[in-house]
Formats: structure tokens, C-alpha cells, sequence
């Protein structure tokens, strides 16, 4: 059997499926409008990403209309599958997942297991961006870090962040779970630091 993605929401189920001949996700448009806006309010063409803002068609106990979840993706060409659906490329994630750089620039590191479980012998962590220039890494593991695998995570996650951070680095014995139940690896708060100023 076959694995194939889904994206979805709590809010209104499924938004897109992969396309079982490519790597892209066919939005389900029978159930939902989707839009993905610049941050202008345009609607972006094949190749640029945008705020995915949605309209449901069905609910009509409480209705959804121009609905923004927080995520980002990029719009896809037509499919030649034959479907005929309106087609995301790729799926970025959510906007407190973005990095953002001293500079202003914005985007969406990668922190698999693969980059530093030949470092140090971490179970999970997550990197939270606290300043423009500061992360925390809150990790755990049977045992203390050696300096020398401190000082290889924290080259690691520089190169994943591609920047300097200062990074701070924590043990825990459980990772604490966040406020909506998930475990995120990567979360900045400098857009609710921000917003509380």
C-alpha cells in the first residue's frame, strides 16, 4: 500500500491530498475555496507562495468565509493527472514556525533528526526563536552534553537557521507540550513579541 500526504485543519478537514502521480496536493474544491494571497491580498500565480485563506462550502451551521489559518504555501501548475483540481506545490507551514532574520527575511528551516543525532544523543527537541538574535533549545537525553556535543548542536542549528544565533541551550527531562497540544520543533515568538508591544 501506498503512503500519501494530507493536509488539513481542525477547522474545516481536509484541504488538499497528494496527487497520487506527483509530489503536489490537489485542493478539494468540492468541499472549499482556497486562496493563497500575497501579503497584499493577491492572489499569488504558480510559483510564488502566500497566506492560505479559506471559504468553506458545506458548513452551513457556521459558515467559514475568506478564513486565515496561519499557513503558507506555494501555488502549483495544472496537473497532468487528469483531475483537473486546483494544485499546491508545496505546504510551508505555519507563520510562528518562520525564522526571522536580523534583516527582516523570513522563512522555514529544517531540523530533522539526521542533523544532530550524530552529534549528540538527543530524543526531541524544539528551537524556539526568542529575539533576532537569540534561540532556545529546549532538548532531551539520558545524559549532560559533553562540551564539544553542546558545541556541535549549536553549529548544527546555526547552519539549519542559516544565521549566528546565540544559542542557549536547555535539558529537560519531558518535552513540555504546547499551549495547542503539539510538539513543534521550530517556533518564533517574534511576531506575538511584537504584537504585544
Amino acid at each position: 500500500m501506498e503512503v500519501a500526504d494530507a493536509y488539513s485543519c481542525e477547522e474545516v478537514g481536509a484541504i488538499a491530498l497528494q496527487c497520487p502521480r506527483h509530489a503536489h496536493y490537489h485542493v478539494q474544491s468540492e468541499n472549499l475555496v482556497v486562496e493563497v494571497l500575497d501579503e497584499d491580498g493577491h492572489p499569488c500565480a504558480a510559483g510564488e507562495t502566500g497566506r492560505v485563506v479559506l471559504t468553506t462550502l458545506h458548513n452551513f451551521a457556521m459558515p467559514l468565509i475568506r478564513y486565515e489559518l496561519g499557513d503558507y504555501a506555494e501555488v502549483g501548475e495544472p496537473c497532468d493527472c487528469g483531475r483537473g483540481l486546483p494544485v499546491l506545490k508545496r505546504i510551508h507551514g505555519r507563520r510562528r514556525n518562520m525564522i526571522v532574520l536580523p534583516d527582516g527575511r523570513r522563512h522555514w528551516p529544517s531540523f530533522p533528526k539526521i542533523r544532530y543525532s550524530g552529534i549528540a544523543p538527543i530524543s526531541q527537541i524544539r528551537i524556539i526563536q526568542r529575539t533576532l538574535t537569540d534561540v532556545e533549545a529546549i532538548f532531551t537525553s539520558d545524559r549532560p552534553l559533553s562540551s564539544g556535543e553542546e558545541n556541535g548542536v549549536v553549529k548544527a542549528i546555526q547552519d539549519a537557521l542559516d544565521y549566528p544565533f546565540k544559542v542557549k541551550l536547555v535539558h529537560v527531562e519531558e518535552m513540555p507540550r504546547q499551549e495547542n497540544m503539539k510538539f513543534e520543533d521550530i517556533v518564533s515568538e517574534i511576531d506575538k513579541t511584537r504584537s504585544a508591544e
